[in-house]
């Protein structure tokens, strides 16, 4: 066995023993060797036959005695005797995403449920809610879980997709004889929604691969199995394919995987029109030849977005990314899409800008030159993966107008969350500490306004005595700064959840629509209207009140949205959710060029969601956003300087 199957084994150990309700230190024993058996760079096999089990970090006799059955036999006797005590239907809700063993037990023992029937019902009659601990957004997360493993679904969230891919790629390099492995296709391109988990790993001949995938706990299936192509579907109907080859092919196979296939034809196309060919690019494998056998035959898709009008190419991306009522994200501030940046900037990567590395890429390894050299041969700069969807980016990269991304490093602050105050889960000192960690300089505290009452909306009282809270805060702490915000209600008739005279005590205010989702375009476009209109309104969030999977966005005109926020003077939020990503990439672009100024926010609702400001970036990078486009990529004192500007009215 390799070492990630036994990490696998020792995992459901410990699983298995919380469910029990065993002691936590034990469960953590297990958890805890796992995660290094995870690591290991010596098999641990190598170890076994040398009499050193005891040497892996957390490894005792006790769990040497298990690993050395499991390398000896295949099995654990330890194992299925668990396997028998725990009703398999607790097993089963370990696949439900977010539910834990430990909430798992505690439903178990509370309610006495022991089926995923039986979990369902209660979560249907609100009984979970009733446990210590437990809530509303654990009853949504159930159903939502048990409907995506009922259902095959086409697509999933980014959100779901990528922390997946991101386990599989670290468990892939885990693996004798595999040399590298990335992800590709449209998670790595950052698409909001995902059809399926592509990696491109470089192996060598003696690789387990294939042999080890198919047994992954997370398989329900495998769909095929090819010397160089494995297909898999998991519990949630997700399907994952990896593609392996030798190490001399990854460049060009990992370039091919990646997409977006409108892309790949049009450069062929380009290269075509120059007297080139794919072999002349370096790209030899047969995926690329095929292809561009097919492209030179005729069998092209001409793309949206040629051509370099005013709002030509981003109007055209919208027009067919199909961004209407049912589908919409935000807008971004700034100046026009080709700025003349050096083309060794052009395109710049997830966070180190201008340094050939995509910090999100970085993350697994992959550098700029890996497929620089083939658009290079072609006289062009590198294009990062977000932008590969043929909607404009090798004419601009012809014209050396490609745009200076905005990175995670770019963000200064965030300026979208809540606190225990409404229905967040931490103090405001817990979330500003949590965002000075990750080098911010600023946040802004928005939690909920009074008629929002199952999120515990503030009333007057409760807005002075957290007010009196931030600046205490502000005194106390050093290195970051606590602006005092508010997500006002849009309310259903129109009007804001507070008067303008208590709008304007606070240093910033997000209006959103969280109610009367169902009503006409021409009343949701009034509430709007409504709101951008307002002086005291600094910012419109998540514009198209869209959960990605789950909710469709309201009736919203959103081309007409960027309209009135490029006259009002109002910023425009991309929710960094990705169960929001509100608004969405064309949407984003089109924003831009309306000059309308972008905030990303991630709406955390504890610590650990301020992680979820990466896929706002993404957005934002698929939207061609640049720092500058971008409110909380800039210094305190002009981020104020503007927000007070615009409650003026100017």
């Amino acid at each position: 066995m390799t070492n990630l199957e036994l990490a696998w084994a020792l995992a459901e150990m410990g699983d298995l023993l919380e469910l029990k309700g065993e002691e936590p230190f034990k469960v953590r024993a297990y958890h805890r060797a796992a995660r290094s058996l995870e690591n290991l760079e010596e098999e641990a096999a190598d170890l076994y036959a040398r009499g050193a089990l005891e040497e892996i970090p957390g490894v005792g006799k006790n769990l040497a005695k298990k690993l050395a059955e499991l390398l000896t036999t295949g099995r654990s006797t330890f194992l299925d005797n668990l396997r028998r005590e725990v009703p398999p239907g607790l097993r089963e809700m370990l696949a439900i995403p977010g539910l834990g063993s430990r909430t798992v037990r505690q439903i178990h023992q509370g309610l006495g449920i022991t089926t995923l029937a039986e979990l369902e019902q209660a979560a249907r009659e609100r009984r979970i809610r009733t446990l210590p601990g437990l809530g509303s957004k654990t009853e949504l997360a159930i159903l939502r879980g048990l409907e995506m493993l009922r259902e095959v679904q086409d697509r999933v969230p980014l959100g779901v997709a990528r922390p997946l891919a991101l386990l599989l790629r670290a468990q892939l390099l885990a693996l004798p004889g595999v040399v590298r492995a990335e992800i590709a296709g449209s998670v790595r391109r950052g698409k909001e929604m995902v059809e399926d988990i592509d990696l491109v790993a470089a192996v060598e001949p003696d690789n387990q691969v294939a042999a080890v995938l198919v047994r992954h706990p997370q398989v329900k299936e495998v769909l095929a199995r090819e010397p160089d192509r494995l297909a898999l579907q998991t519990n949630l109907g997700l399907k994952i394919e990896v593609i392996m080859v030798p190490p001399e092919d990854f460049p060009a196979t990992l370039f091919y995987a990646t997409g977006s296939k409108a892309h790949r034809r049009a450069l062929l196309r380009l290269a075509a029109e120059r007297g080139l060919g794919a072999a002349d690019l370096g790209l030899v494998t047969p995926r690329w030849l095929a292809e561009e056998e097919d492209v030179l035959a005729g069998g092209t898709t001409e793309a949206p977005g040629k051509g370099g009008g005013s709002h030509g190419e981003a109007a055209a991306a919208f027009a067919t990314s199909g961004a209407t009522a049912k589908e919409d994200t935000p807008g971004v501030a700034g100046g026009a899409p080709g700025t003349g940046v050096p083309p060794a900037h052009a395109g710049a990567p997830l966070t180190h800008a201008g340094t050939g590395t995509n910090a999100r890429e970085e993350h697994a390894g992959v550098r700029e030159p890996v497929e620089a050299a083939f658009y290079q041969r072609l006289g062009l700069p590198y294009i990062v993966p977000e932008l590969r969807e043929d909607r404009g980016e090798l004419a601009a990269a012809r014209r050396g107008e490609l745009p200076h991304l905005v990175t995670l490093a770019d963000i200064r602050g965030d300026l979208h969350m809540h606190s225990r105050y409404s229905d967040g889960v931490e103090t405001i000192a817990a979330m500003a500490a949590a965002a000075r960690a990750r080098g911010y300089q600023y946040i802004a505290i928005t939690d909920h306004s009074r008629s929002l009452t199952v999120a515990r909306g503030l009333s007057l009282e409760q807005l002075k005595a957290q007010r009196e809270e931030i600046a205490r805060l502000n005194e106390e702490l050093e290195g970051i700064t606590i602006l005092a915000g508010i997500e006002v209600d849009i309310l259903a008739d129109g009007r804001l959840d507070y008067e303008d005279e208590v709008l304007k005590e606070f240093d910033l205010v997000i209006a959103s629509i969280h109610s009367g989702f169902r009503q006409e375009r021409e009343q949701i476009m009034a509430r709007l209207e409504a709101a951008l209109r307002n002086p005291y309104v600094d910012i419109l969030g998540h514009p198209t009140g869209r959960m990605l999977g789950r909710r469709q966005p309201y009736a919203v005109d959103v081309k007409r949205v960027i309209e009135l926020a490029a006259e009002t003077g109002t910023i425009l939020e991309i929710n960094a959710s990705p169960e929001r990503l509100d608004l969405n990439d064309t949407s984003a672009r089109l924003a831009k060029e309306y000059g309308v100024p972008i905030a990303i926010d991630t709406d955390a609702h504890d610590p650990h969601r301020l992680a979820d400001m990466e896929y706002g970036v993404l957005t934002a990078r698929r939207g061609w956003l640049e720092p500058a486009d971008v409110v909380n990529t800039w210094e305190l004192e002009r981020l104020l300087a503007g927000l007070k500007r615009n409650r003026h009215g100017a």
